[in-house]
């Protein structure tokens, strides 16, 4: 992730903000919660510096919040304040604004006053360096208990050997960077040399994103599903994401980047901080097919993929290029994961609302996340770029509705049955 915000430190992409309203509390107690968990977490209590051969090394640094209005206002790094203005225009403030890990902690905090409803407002403000969603539970349960939850003397595992490079290599180039891997937006392959594609491989660009909550029930009977084909409800998730793509572009082949953890045993959250991985996958399903064979050629493909997630994707990329190869297509990020609250240890009497801020910068043409709070509450994330994504986004929401409520009762039809009668449901209608 260093190396990632070194090619654009100015950039907001990485940028984590939430925003908190909570009950059962006071501003003090969160704010000794925040100076806790700031003071037990090595990567909340520390700037990057760069050693004598340029490797990045953590440094202690000290990161002291103060009152911007006695008894109104707690601010703790940098960027706006809120002097005078909402919690939601100051989360959204520092949604946009870079940090400087060589001189700034990876964390920002605003705790204001309790307002007439007793709940008191938060935003948190953390790099990606700093958190990945196995972070939570630790580092948001410390804040909101009002101290340090974990063991600082927690002795690490002993971690497993990862797995060859050399065969996620040869994997890769068999599959999701191959020569034949087209665009799924466009359809076409790429057109640049294998020189070129290395030049500005990822654009980031100005973007947005839409919001719909999924329905309780198509997901309760969506994951009910996923084991008679194979996989768990997050996986099958993510080859409904994939299904999602097919149904909006017509690629029957295509590759979906999705982000896993690669934690290992022993590397807690509050020692590590981002510990993930890039896994690109390669889905080509077959409309022939019935629905629960694709969905059964997904999960194989996911799993495939998987099975190489403890080799970094920086390293098959040095591979690749070192050999002549070019930067592999990276068109759609497919994301399931949990919402940030959940798993998280509440106090007695305690309860928390959270809505996550866009930074408005899109690092692909087009995301789709979908962001589970528990067993029958959920809801689809549409990041898209300005000028590219959006010519799908709005009708990405939609069909991932109707698959979601289709695939458990169409597992016999043929998927090309499937998709057609999701491209015939027109806008608006009922699924």
């Amino acid at each position: 992730m260093w190396r990632i915000h070194q090619l654009d430190p100015d950039s907001v992409s990485h940028n984590i903000t939430l925003l908190l309203s909570v009950a059962g509390t006071t501003a003090e107690r969160v704010i000794a919660g925040i100076e806790s968990t700031i003071a037990n977490a090595a990567v909340l209590g520390s700037t990057i510096t760069l050693d004598d051969d340029e490797q990045p090394r953590r440094e202690p640094a000290k990161a002291i919040g103060r009152w911007a209005e006695p008894g109104g206002l707690w601010t703790l790094g940098k960027g706006p304040i809120g002097d005078g203005i909402t919690p939601e225009r100051t989360a959204a403030a520092l949604a946009r604004t870079p940090f400087d890990l060589t001189r700034e902690v990876p964390l920002r905090a605003r705790v204001f006053a309790a307002g007439s409803d007793g709940r008191v407002p938060v935003v948190l403000s953390f790099h990606h360096l700093a958190v990945d969603d196995t972070s939570w539970p630790l580092l948001l349960g410390s804040i909101l208990a009002g101290g340090w939850t974990g063991d600082p003397d927690a002795a690490p595992s002993t971690a497993p050997e990862p797995t060859s490079a050399q065969l996620a290599v040869d994997y890769a180039r068999t599959t999701w960077a191959a020569d034949d891997v087209r665009f799924p937006l466009s359809g076409e392959l790429p057109a640049t040399t294998a020189e070129q594609s290395w030049l500005a491989p990822l654009d980031e660009a100005p973007g947005q994103q839409l919001r719909t909550d999924l329905d309780p029930d198509d997901l309760v009977a969506f994951t009910a599903f996923a084991p008679s084909v194979g996989g768990t409800g997050n996986a099958a998730l993510v080859g409904l994401i994939a299904l999602t793509v097919t149904a909006l572009t017509g690629a029957t082949d295509h590759v979906l980047v999705v982000p896993a953890d690669n934690r290992q045993p022993g590397q807690t959250p509050d020692r590590v901080g981002y510990c993930g991985n890039i896994i690109p996958i390669r889905f080509t399903f077959d409309p022939s097919d019935t629905v629960d064979a694709a969905m059964r050629a997904a999960l194989a493909s996911i799993y495939a993929s998987m099975s190489h997630a403890d080799v970094d994707f920086g390293t098959i990329l040095t591979a690749l290029r070192t050999s002549g190869g070019r930067f592999p297509v990276v068109e759609i990020l497919g994301s399931v994961r949990n919402s940030p609250m959940r798993g998280i240890p509440v106090p007695d009497g305690v309860s928390v609302e959270y809505r996550s801020i866009s930074s408005g910068i899109a690092p692909y043409p087009l995301t789709l996340a979908i962001e589970v709070a528990d067993e029958v509450s959920a809801h689809l994330e549409v990041d898209f770029q300005l000028g590219t994504g959006e010519i799908i986004a709005d009708r990405a929401a939609e069909v991932v509705a109707t698959l979601l409520h289709r695939i458990p009762t169409a597992a016999n039809q043929p998927l090309a049955a499937l998709l057609d009668s999701v491209k015939a449901t027109p806008t608006g209608a009922s699924r």
